[in-house]
């Protein structure tokens, strides 16, 4: 198994509890890779390749991994199309390609801001001035299709939240968060950022307002025998 952009390790853990064993990763944050090697010290199931590069740097086996694994890898990849071919090129014969990714027009809150359409635009800028697409999910099944891959899966979940909840501190800890570097991006700017962030506010001291999450979508593809 090979996990791709596995973070601070979370569920590199368990993938490696559910296969009994080490899982290769590519994680190019020197961090990161720290976080990699206490887990496997801690859990006893020896110690995976470990690639300190990017993705589309990295020389991976060709026809190795029965399971690669990704999760908000690719909304940040320029030219995600060439990112899955090589995934699938690592794959063995019957071997499963699997991708968690945003398909981000979902996220809203009710009652909606007048700012919401501007801000979602911003949020969609934010990556593609990086290369990236926030709705790659969208894209996916189509990318592995031309891969070789037979789709197999295609399924959303979506978190919602009322005032309260962990999906709404969720969210509002987040955006609010990077509401300002989202404000230099147009059509959003400060004034609108400010006004945004007022509405939230008065929205949070609302029991009945909700928040809904990006839809979350794992898409998996086989690759033929």
């Amino acid at each position: 198994m090979l996990e791709i952009g596995p973070g601070q390790g979370s569920l590199h853990a368990e993938l490696r509890r559910r296969v009994r064993g080490a899982v290769d990763a590519v994680e190019p944050s020197a961090v990161f890779r720290t976080r990699l090697d206490r887990i496997a010290r801690r859990d006893g199931f020896g110690r995976g390749t470990v690639w300190g590069s990017m993705l589309g740097d990295t020389a991976l086996p060709r026809a190795h991994y029965d399971v690669i694994f990704a999760r908000w890898v690719f909304l940040f990849l320029p030219n995600p199309d060439r990112h899955v071919r090589q995934l699938a090129a690592a794959l063995k014969p019957g071997g499963l390609l699997a991708i968690e990714d945003y398909r981000r027009e979902t996220l809203s809150m009710i009652p909606t801001p007048p700012e919401w359409p501007a801000f979602m635009a911003a949020d969609a800028a934010f990556f593609a001035t990086h290369g990236g697409d926030a709705s790659i999910a969208s894209r996916l099944p189509g990318m592995f299709e031309k891969a070789g891959l037979g789709v197999i899966d295609v399924t959303p979940t979506i978190k919602t939240g009322h005032p309260g909840s962990l999906e709404w501190t969720w969210l509002s800890t987040y955006f609010l968060g990077v509401m300002d570097q989202l404000a230099q991006l147009p059509p959003f700017d400060a004034r609108q950022a400010a006004s945004l962030r007022r509405h939230w506010l008065a929205n949070a001291r609302r029991r009945a307002s909700l928040a809904i999450g990006p839809a979350l979508i794992d898409v998996v593809g086989r690759k033929g025998l």
